[in-house]
């Protein structure tokens, strides 16, 4: 019977990942504009049956592998978490593609040669690994790339400008706290909070969720907010971001890659904490 329980466990642990993934919305995950953006590019790589093309997902992002699988690519997606990896295949809306591998690694330690593939594929993977890690991660995947390769890249960008204190963040919320019905202006504004020194650490490049938890308890506990404040304003998991702004990429990776095409998705005010990219490897 606990043997059985443990299963069952496991079973809905992927099943709320599903859940959790699919009630996102863009910025969290690729918006279909940047895919569409992707896309474009993609159509005008060598990809056409019979040609040998291969391309790299980090992670299981279902709307990554959706668009490869449309045009039936040679596919590799690497998580660390297999309980990820189902979750994000539940999601897929093709058929799954015949020609689609997974791989259980970390980005770190990818077991792929040099040169091995043609595209690579990621949106916010850098954000999950520590910030000490980014040099030789990117120094991983230009080896792993071939050096007319592509990199499709999507990370979260908080421009300073974009920046509001703890304060103006609640006094936004009292005053219309409808604007955090909609999940898109919930993340543009809890992310505008993220380089305040009250929540991220420097040295660390890390923006701290559970630090704004903590003062909006407290603020509950005052009065001063109503208790379902930290629903509406609050991230429900303890959880730490790596985040780094758009200079600062371009800086760490100006050794091994260079920005091949840019785009800024403006279906909505909350993409523009996004950078979306094409990167191609330094020759």
């Amino acid at each position: 019977m606990e043997k059985q329980s443990q299963r069952e466990v496991k079973k809905e642990q992927w099943k709320e990942m599903a859940k959790v993934w699919a009630s996102y919305l863009p910025p969290a995950k690729p918006s279909k504009n940047e895919i569409k953006f992707w896309e474009k590019e993609l159509k005008k790589l060598p990809i056409k049956k019979g040609i040998s093309f291969k391309a790299l997902v980090l992670g299981s992002t279902p709307e990554f592998r959706d668009l490869l699988s449309k045009y039936k690519v040679d596919t590799t997606f690497v998580d660390i978490n297999s309980d990820s990896a189902r979750a994000m295949t539940s999601l897929l809306k093709l058929p799954k593609n015949p020609r689609e591998k997974f791989v259980l690694s970390d980005w770190l330690h990818m077991p792929f040669a040099k040169n091995s593939f043609d595209l690579v594929l990621s949106d916010s993977a850098q954000d999950n690994i520590k910030y000490s890690e980014f040099k030789p991660f990117f120094k991983n995947i230009f080896s792993i790339l071939k050096p007319k390769g592509l990199w499709f890249f999507g990370a979260v960008n908080v421009k300073k400008k974009d920046l509001l204190t703890f304060e103006q963040y609640i006094n936004l919320y009292k005053k219309s706290p409808k604007i955090f019905k909609d999940q898109r202006n919930y993340w543009l504004n809890f992310f505008r909070l993220c380089y305040n020194s009250e929540f991220y650490d420097k040295k660390t490049k890390t923006y701290n969720f559970k630090k704004v938890n903590n003062k909006i308890k407290e603020l509950i506990k005052d009065g001063v907010l109503p208790k379902k404040a930290i629903k509406d304003i609050g991230f429900g998991l303890d959880y730490q971001q790596v985040l780094i702004s758009e200079q600062d990429f371009k800086k760490i990776i100006k050794k091994y890659f260079e920005v091949d095409d840019e785009y800024q998705d403006k279906s909505h005010l909350a993409m523009k904490i996004k950078w979306t990219a094409i990167l191609k490897p330094k020759k």
